[in-house]
């Protein structure tokens, strides 16, 4: 039956395909035809992604659709380089938002949207970005659109907002889980070949050009960066960590454990200072919160420094790397030059900042020569915090904090099931992490974004009357008549008028 299931679920996700392989085939085909004869694929298009949609939201379980397209955001900006011209993930990942929204209206017992006040906070935070960078003339720009799409961002606060509709089972977060598990094989074991070989595995093999992205020599997988890289196996190896709760066969088990400890060893081979700090201090602190997890604190300490030691011996000139990386002074340079610029832009105009996506235009006339460390570079600011400041204003950052605070503690305000606990504690430790590589990095990558807001909308869960509601049908179902004591029916008040 999970069989069956499956192949009905994959042959009703390959209706919202054949939209994309429509608008494939009119970015191919059109500029061919004549203008007359243009529109036709782009109609065919529109009509085949609608239709798409429609049997997708009332067949196909958002969790699927949603957790495809988080995963293939890890190539999000770089499908150019597969010669893909359209963004891919963003189209499923709209086409799953929508899914849960339309399924929460025309599919009866589907659970609905709660749209909160932090909701609200949000969606004011959006449109005043929006409004700052049309006030700037940065709305056409594609790099400070895309920043506010995905870094701000307009896409992970959709994702938080239906995330308790669409993983409001076990079933479908498990789901999720798993898709993340796999990214994560994907990424450790790209990183294992960037770093060790052989380099011609390394899949797709745009990874291996060094004239693209930046940080060439560190293991920096589909996101052509190190930071992101990292950033994203850690959280897939929170995603493993916790299946490892699920009764699963042993077998599973020890995948799960391989996967989150490939993912640390690709975490150690970025290379990336601020990614080790944010996985090392977003796994204490969820280790500490959780007494069943602080009993294994020791044990994974054990294994953290035998996994670091065996990639010195395993991994040529690791050591020698470290040691660079450890005394390397011009990032340092770097990121304490462009916060001062940041500083100084934001105590030039701190009501409104600059506007959205202007630090690049107006920061060089805010860098300043230090007295105790050189100007080594001029460009975007390695600080999230301060870079909102200084294009958004304290209006725009205040929004910002007290929709990204409300949001993270909102699931601990709510008692919530059992079943949502480790979604807490796998919150804890992706948000720390991401916020310490905040601090230090630009971080404008859409799987790294989507992830933290991802786990706060699951861990926030449905209410507990819509919770309710969905239980309803399967602990009260009324039994066949020849199975119910005519005396237990007629002596309960409450069974007047059900079944």
């Amino acid at each position: 039956m999970t069989l069956r299931r499956a192949a009905r679920n994959a042959g009703w996700l390959s209706l919202p395909a054949v939209g994309v392989v429509a608008v494939f085939v009119a970015t191919a085909v059109g500029p061919h035809m004549g203008t007359s004869t243009k529109a036709f694929p782009l109609l065919a298009a529109g009509a085949a992604g609608v239709v798409g949609l429609l049997a997708a939201a009332v067949t196909v379980e958002p969790a699927w659709i949603l957790s495809a397209g988080v995963a293939l955001s890890i190539f999000s900006g770089n499908w150019g380089y597969m010669h893909v011209p359209v963004p891919v993930d963003r189209v499923v990942i709209v086409t799953g938002i929508v899914t849960v929204l339309v399924r929460s209206v025309v599919v009866k017992g589907a659970p609905r949207v709660e749209v909160r006040r932090v909701h609200w906070i949000l969606a004011l935070l959006i449109l005043y970005a929006v409004s700052s960078s049309a006030w700037a003339n940065t709305l056409s720009q594609h790099e400070a659109a895309f920043e506010l799409i995905d870094r701000l961002g307009a896409v992970p606060f959709l994702l938080y907002l239906v995330a308790p509709a669409a993983f409001a089972t076990e079933h479908q977060r498990n789901i999720l889980l798993v898709t993340l598990a796999l990214v994560g094989a994907y990424l450790g074991a790209t990183a294992f070949l960037e770093m060790i070989g052989p380099h011609s595995l390394v899949f797709p093999s745009f990874i291996n050009n060094p004239a693209l992205g930046i940080h060439d020599g560190r293991a920096r997988g589909p996101f052509l960066e190190a930071g992101a890289d990292g950033l994203a196996m850690f959280c897939c190896s929170v995603a493993a960590i916790m299946l490892l709760d699920r009764p699963r066969r042993p077998w599973l088990r020890s995948a799960m454990i391989a996967i989150a400890g490939l993912c640390l060893l690709g975490l150690i081979l970025t290379l990336t200072r601020q990614v080790w700090a944010g996985a090392a201090a977003g796994a204490l602190l969820a280790s500490v919160a959780s007494p069943k997890l602080r009993r294994h604190l020791p044990a994974a300490v054990v294994a953290g420094v035998f996994l670091v030691g065996g990639a010195l011996l395993v991994v040529p000139g690791l050591q020698a790397k470290l040691d660079a990386r450890a005394v390397a002074q011009k990032p340092v340079w770097d990121r304490l030059n462009s916060d001062s610029a940041a500083l100084r832009m934001f105590e030039s105009r701190p009501l409104l900042g600059f506007g959205w996506g202007t630090f690049p235009r107006y920061s060089p006339y805010y860098y300043h020569v230090a007295r105790n460390y050189p100007l080594s570079s001029v460009g975007e600011v390695h600080n999230v915090v301060l870079s909102n400041a200084a294009e958004l204003g304290v209006i725009g950052l205040g929004l910002w904090l007290l929709g990204l605070g409300a949001a993270i503690i909102a699931p601990f305000r709510r008692r919530g099931p059992p079943s949502l606990e480790p979604w807490k504690l796998g919150l804890i430790a992706v948000t720390v992490a991401w916020f310490v590589q905040a601090n230090f990095a630009p971080l404008a990558y859409a799987f790294d974004n989507y992830i933290p807001w991802l786990f706060a909308g699951i861990a926030l869960g449905l209410p507990q009357t819509a919770t309710a509601r969905r239980r309803e049908p399967e602990a009260a179902r009324p039994r066949p008549a020849w199975t119910r004591p005519r005396v237990e029916v007629e002596n309960r008040p409450d069974s007047v008028g059900i079944g």
